[in-house]
């Protein structure tokens, strides 16, 4: 008599609670309503003999039902259907208590940043707003407490696999019949507070490039804000960024000039754009020389035309304002790298001129100079200060002096 009921017999060793919905509830709110349930199924369930559970079955899914009842705020418990078996299978059906929601706005703001940064974040996110929004769409309005949970998650997730240098904060409001979602991302760590930003050329005049100088100074503005970790992380992306937008600019079409962008991350960040020609090389630069009681006043200006990669042809005019004395050179120049090795043919003195030039750094540059009609050599370093205004000191046969150049 008892091997039949032996043979019937099985011990749940595994619950799985999957809960549906009548209306039009979001998977992901329907799979957290089954996580909710699952743990609740197991502890009744787990290691139960399904035999002695079968006579009762109709008491567990009364009582699977009323906890449904209280843990799934907002829903009621429509049906609970209960398949004994070593996998025991738990289905349950719920419905909304009354209304649903069918107008969701997602607020999704970026804290801390600039507004233009703050677009470039959000395309880090591209799909946040439409996942949130169908997370919500359809759910019972009672349900948003506990929902803004899952949309918690949901945005942690998202933040930190796209953003990880920033956190977020989500709240869910009721406004009349629309349902709100409010996020706000928001930097942490160290953040960048300047922008070390500068714009130069040697290839053409900077007066020339004052007003997208200008603009690209308000642009470089827009990283402050930032974590100094995401700079880092994104230092190549954002140098295309600049890249692309300079390259496009009609003063540097107009002029042939080829852009480069350096980004220094830090908390005080660092933008060096340069914007130089293959084709010609044109500078103008004052002088004010302390030190000397003669010639003290004077300018220079640069045309240059390269005929190769390397190889330069130019023409220079200088003044001297003590009596108004002109000079007019023509020469050639070798540029190697950071080095530039010159020599021109100066009238009406009929002197010639050998020129070495080396840059160090971006800001620093030593020359020397030879002069032959007065058997001069200058030897000198140069601090460039800012685009316009620079500092040198000449040591020279004659006698040493400081000079202020102004870089027009």
């Amino acid at each position: 008599c008892l091997l039949p009921r032996a043979a019937n017999a099985a011990i749940i060793e595994s619950v799985s609670v999957n809960v549906l919905d009548r209306g039009s509830t979001s998977k992901v709110l329907l799979e957290r309503m089954s996580a909710s349930m699952q743990t609740v199924a197991e502890q009744l369930l787990l290691d139960k003999d399904t035999e002695k559970v079968e006579p009762v079955r109709s008491e567990y899914t009364r009582l699977l039902g009323e906890v449904g009842d209280r843990v799934l705020n907002g829903y009621q418990m429509e049906q609970v259907m209960l398949q004994l078996g070593t996998q025991t299978q738990v289905t349950m059906v719920v419905s909304p208590w009354n209304e649903v929601i069918n107008d969701v706005f997602v607020d999704l703001q970026f804290s801390g940043v600039e507004e233009n940064t703050a677009a470039l974040l959000q395309s880090k996110l591209p799909e946040l707003q439409k996942q949130l929004e169908d997370v919500l769409q359809g759910s019972s309005a009672d349900a948003s407490d506990w929902a803004g949970g899952v949309l918690r998650r949901l945005v942690r997730e998202k933040v930190e696999a796209e953003l990880p240098e920033f956190r977020a904060a989500v709240d869910v409001v009721r406004e009349d019949r629309r349902t709100v979602i409010q996020v706000v991302v928001y930097p942490v760590g160290q953040l960048v507070q300047s922008i070390d930003y500068e714009m130069v050329s040697q290839s053409i005049p900077n007066l020339l490039l004052l007003n997208i100088k200008q603009r690209y100074a308000q642009k470089t503005q827009e990283l402050r804000g930032l974590p100094v970790i995401y700079v880092s992380r994104h230092k190549e992306e954002l140098e295309r960024s600049l890249l692309a937008e300079l390259s496009a600019e009609p003063e540097v079409k107009r002029h042939n000039l080829r852009p480069s962008v350096v980004l220094t991350p830090g908390v005080n960040s660092g933008v060096r754009i340069r914007l130089e020609s293959d084709e010609y090389k044109i500078w103008f630069e004052g002088y004010g020389d302390i030190g000397r009681n003669e010639n003290n006043i004077s300018g220079r200006a640069h045309f240059g035309k390269y005929i190769s990669k390397r190889d330069e042809i130019f023409g220079e005019v200088g003044v001297t304002l003590d009596d108004v004395d002109w000079d007019f050179s023509a020469g050639y120049a070798l540029h190697h790298g950071k080095t530039t090795v010159s020599y021109m043919r100066r009238s009406p003195l009929g002197e010639n001129v050998y020129r070495l030039e080396q840059d160090i750094t971006p800001k620093w540059r030593l020359r020397a100079e030879y002069f032959s009609g007065s058997d001069t050599t200058e030897i000198g370093v140069r601090y460039r200060i800012h685009e316009f205004l620079s500092a040198e000191y000449v040591y020279s046969n004659d006698k040493p002096y400081f000079r202020i150049v102004g870089n027009l």
